[in-house]
């Protein structure tokens, strides 16, 4: 009898014993996950706060490039004024506006009058005494001198035409896009008259001026009409200067992809 009572005693304690061997290989495990948990975690966080940082990085940069081209657009308006030229800014979306007292186009025309092409001659020489520096390729005469921090930061600029609402009526144009467009290409051959404008480039390479036509579908605010109207505030050139994106290191380009993924 008390060997069988010894032998349930040893049989009770090798369960016990298992029972607590499982019990601290399963509080092992869970100190490893647990710990394993944390330093994910914390790995996970210090990526979050290098990718936080880089866009706030990014984003001081699409600032800075916007303050760039507000600065660049009114220093073109002022040294205009000073030649009794009057034009428009919308910093917001970087245009320069040739209004018609700058640049004036009759009705269903593209040719300009002589007071318009010498507008447009002095408005070239000004953007060629200040454009090329936002250029990739800046031209070395000391005209850029201590403005390094502008170099390659221009991407395009648009000679964009535009129409009144008046159907077109005319054997030479299609239709208000198609006179637009011949605005443009008017302006832009005035314009491009000047060497430093021809030869500037972009980050790219590509040269930066270019001409689109947008008919009558961006009429001036405070000048879309319901009814077809001859409007010379309508019948305009826009110059749109384009930024280029901020470039990043290879090390910023990585933490924002494993960021993302």
């Amino acid at each position: 009898m008390n060997e069988q009572h010894d032998l349930l005693e040893d049989e009770g304690a090798g369960y016990l014993i298992s029972v607590a061997d499982m019990m601290s290989g399963l509080l092992l495990v869970f100190i490893i996950t647990l710990v394993a948990f944390i330093l994910n975690f914390q790995d996970a966080i210090q990526k979050q706060e290098k990718v936080t940082e880089t866009q706030k990085t990014i984003v001081r940069k699409l600032t800075n490039r916007e303050q760039i081209r507000t600065q660049l657009l009114l220093e073109i308006k002022e040294t205009l004024a000073t030649q009794d030229i009057i034009v428009e800014v919308d910093t917001e979306h970087g245009v320069l506006r040739l209004t018609e007292q700058a640049v004036l186009f009759e009705s269903s025309e593209v040719t300009l009058n002589e007071t318009s092409k010498t507008n447009l001659e002095i408005i070239s020489m000004v953007m060629s005494s200040i454009l090329p520096c936002y250029s990739s390729n800046p031209p070395e005469n000391g005209l850029c001198v201590n403005k390094s921090e502008l170099e390659g930061t221009l991407d395009s600029v648009f000679v964009e035409g535009h129409t009144d609402n008046v159907p077109m009526n005319s054997w030479r144009y299609k239709d208000n896009w198609d006179l637009s467009a011949q605005r443009a290409i008017s302006a832009y051959r005035h314009v491009m008259q000047s060497p430093p404008l021809l030869n500037m480039e972009n980050a790219s390479g590509q040269p930066i001026f270019s001409v689109s036509g947008y008919g009558e579908g961006r009429p001036v605010e405070g000048h879309a009409h319901d009814v077809p109207t001859n409007d010379p505030v309508n019948r305009r050139i826009d110059i749109r200067f384009t930024m280029a994106p901020p470039t990043l290191t290879d090390a910023q380009r990585s933490i924002v992809e494993a960021g993302a993924n």
